[in-house]
This record gives C-alpha cells, sequence and structure tokens, in this order.
C-alpha cells in the first residue's frame, strides 16, 4: 500500500496496515533532517526551490528533490504542495507571494499586505507588519483595492512539479477568505468591522474567497487529474477558543466557505481544512458544509480534548496532526512521543479516519530524536 493509497483509505474510514503520517515543519528543521539523513549529500538530488511548501526568502542549499526524498525517508504518505510563485516574486509566505524586500527587512507582498522580517534564536521569521486598508474609511476603497495579478504564480510549472510526487496523496495549498482580510484590514479593526460596519467586512471576504475559487480554477486548468486534495490554512481559533463567536463565524464565515468547499467538491477533490486553536463549537458547522479533514488539532487549547473529539467526531471527520507541539515535542522524551502517538491513535483513530502529525509544523527547539520518534512509533523501527 503506498501513501496515496493509505490516505485514501484513511478517508473512507477503514483500516489500513498501518496509521498514516503527514509532515509540516519549519524550513530550519526540514534542513536539519535533510541533513541528518545525508540527503544533502546526494549528487542526484537538484537544489531547485520550486513546488516547496514553505518556500524561502535568500539562498538554501536543497530544494524540492531533497524534501520529497526526506518525506520517503520518514515514511509519510501525504504531500503539500503550492503552486510556486514566478520571477516577479522574491518567495512566499505559506501560498502568499512576496514581491519586494527594502533594506530594512520591510516586505511587501500581494493584496499590499506588509510584514517584517526579524531574526529569532533558531532562524528568520516574518510577521504582519502593515494593513493596508487599516485607515480605509469609504467603501469604495474596500471595492477598489486590487486583487492579485495572476503573474504572480508559474501555474505551469505545476504540470512538471506534481508527477514528482507520485505515491504520495497530493493537496495543492490554498489560502483562506477570513485571514486575508483581516489581514488587510488589521485584526482589531476588522473585528470592529463586524460588529458596526459589517459591509467593509464582507467586501474583504467576498473578494478573498472570490479569488481563492478563481485561483483553484487556474491550478486545475493545469493540474486537473494530478492532485487529490485541496488544503485550505486560516486560522479561527485561539488557544482559548474561537476568535469571533459561533453565532458570527456562522454568519459571515460559513456561507463562503460553503462556496469554497463547494468548488472543490466539483473538481472531486478532498478538502482539507487547517485552523489553529479551540475550534469544536463550529466543529459541526465543518463537516455540514463538507470539511473532510480537519489539520492540526491543537490537543492543550480550549475544548480540544482529543478523546471527546474522537467519541464525538470520528466517524464523520478524519483527523489530521494532534502530537503536541507546545510541550510534549519540544520538551519530552522520545518515549513519550511515542505513548503520546499511541495515545492519539487510540482515541483518534477508532473510526481508522486518523493521519498522525504535529500539532503545527515541526519548531526548531523540537529534538529531532523526538521528531523521529514519532515515525518511529508508527512504522515499527528506528532511523
Amino acid at each position: 500500500m503506498n501513501g496515496r493509497e493509505r490516505i485514501y483509505t484513511t478517508l473512507s474510514h477503514k483500516k489500513t496496515d498501518r496509521c498514516a503520517l503527514g509532515y509540516d515543519a519549519t524550513s530550519e528543521v526540514t534542513k536539519s533532517l535533510i541533513k541528518y539523513f545525508r540527503i544533502d549529500k546526494r549528487t542526484d538530488l537538484t537544489v531547485s526551490k520550486i513546488g516547496t511548501f514553505r518556500s524561502l526568502l535568500g539562498d538554501e542549499d536543497y530544494g524540492m528533490d531533497h524534501e520529497i526524498e526526506l518525506l520517503k525517508t520518514l515514511g509519510v504518505d501525504l504531500a503539500w504542495v503550492a503552486c510556486p510563485t514566478s520571477t516577479k516574486t522574491i518567495g512566499n509566505w505559506f501560498g502568499l507571494p512576496l514581491i519586494s524586500r527594502s533594506d530594512n527587512g520591510k516586505i511587501r507582498g500581494a493584496w499590499d499586505i506588509g510584514f517584517k522580517e526579524f531574526e529569532y534564536p533558531y532562524g528568520t521569521y516574518i510577521e504582519l507588519d502593515d494593513a493596508p486598508l487599516g485607515n480605509a474609511d469609504k467603501l469604495s476603497q474596500f471595492i477598489e483595492h486590487p486583487s492579485p495579478s495572476f503573474d504572480l504564480w508559474n501555474f505551469e510549472a505545476l504540470q512538471s512539479i506534481i508527477p514528482r510526487y507520485r505515491d504520495f496523496f497530493v493537496v495543492i495549498h490554498l489560502n483562506g477568505c477570513f485571514d486575508f482580510a483581516r489581514f488587510m484590514r488589521g485584526s482589531e479593526q476588522f473585528f470592529l468591522d463586524l460588529v458596526l460596519e459589517p459591509e467593509k467586512a464582507e467586501i474583504l471576504l467576498d473578494k478573498v474567497n472570490d479569488f481563492a475559487i478563481a485561483f483553484l480554477e487556474k491550478c486545475m486548468n493545469h493540474a486537473d487529474g494530478l492532485v487529490d486534495g485541496v488544503f485550505c490554512g486560516d486560522d479561527f481559533g485561539t488557544q482559548r477558543g474561537l476568535i469571533i463567536s459561533p453565532e458570527m463565524w456562522r454568519q459571515y464565515i460559513k456561507p463562503r466557505y460553503k462556496k469554497l468547499v463547494s468548488a472543490v467538491k466539483d473538481h472531486g477533490l478532498t478538502y482539507f481544512h487547517h485552523t489553529c486553536g479551540g475550534v469544536r463549537p463550529i466543529i459541526s458547522d465543518m463537516i455540514e458544509i463538507g470539511f473532510d479533514v480537519l489539520n492540526p488539532i491543537q490537543p492543550l487549547a480550549a475544548g480540544m480534548d482529543c478523546k471527546e473529539l474522537g467519541m464525538e467526531f470520528g466517524d464523520k471527520l478524519t483527523f489530521h496532526g494532534a502530537i503536541d507541539e507546545q510541550r510534549t515535542l519540544p520538551t519530552g522524551r522520545p518515549v513519550d512521543v511515542k505513548n503520546e502517538v499511541i495515545a492519539r491513535i487510540e482515541a483518534l483513530g477508532k473510526y481508522a479516519g486518523y493521519i498522525v502529525a504535529p500539532s503545527h509544523g515541526f519548531q526548531p527547539d523540537t529534538p529531532i530524536e523526538n521528531i523521529l520518534a514519532m515515525y518511529e512509533a508508527v512504522l515499527g523501527y528506528s532511523f
């Protein structure tokens, strides 16, 4: 059974030869693992960054082929693939094209969203820095705010990239309406708009959601028949619960996601959704509008007890993640990680709808031996 077959079997809630495995990590962790397994010494692998999910700013000494070999080595069954950006960009941030960078570390991305680059002990991060519509007060400014040009992506490259992931279950990356709408407006002002002037918020939500659907169609024009699913990232939760009330989510976010998921299903694709935090109050709504897989299942967030989630939703939803990246992976021992994997499979895999993966991308402060322990617990052998 190859990875693609294993994921399809998992999605149908049937028993597989072993539990399915996923992978998500910062670029620093991926680079460390590539070096650990000496994949970087392979002379037959190119260093092209094209096709990598977490595209990087600056030069790197590994590329898509190295990442594919790493996934194979770890026994990973599915691969997230972002449509590569074009030569008109300097990289991307979770699929969002980054267009320019100034000497002071300021970065300008698509939708005119501003970021700032800064260093931390393990590498470099970029964070939101400037909301282009933060001070806008006229509806015309929201209506006329330009959507990104499709010239910022290299859609044609998908035809050569995706076949490289043969035997993996391939999901292509989209960005959801909620995060990018508030990034353009600024989170605080966006939430105020939802309460006081919802028309402003709805213009942005529709603008981003309609663009995501059009972007999906562009991808499928070049990748139809090559991909198995769509992975959409949009955070609805925090450590303490939902960012907005369930009622407000159902009024403003749910109808737009119903439209997006419907477009995904029209292509016969599986819908994966990433949202951090405690989102249990709206999981039934997600299932109702067609969410197939929920990621990353943050077990320490409010309401996200894995036993309860498995009992309540395990026969209707596939879980992806749940191996704790807040405490167990960074500070536990390898045996603690393995014990948690076993416990999660028992809690979330009762209906066989569970893909073992971290509850957030592996971070650089997580020891390599703990990362490997997660995979060893499923594969049954040590690296």
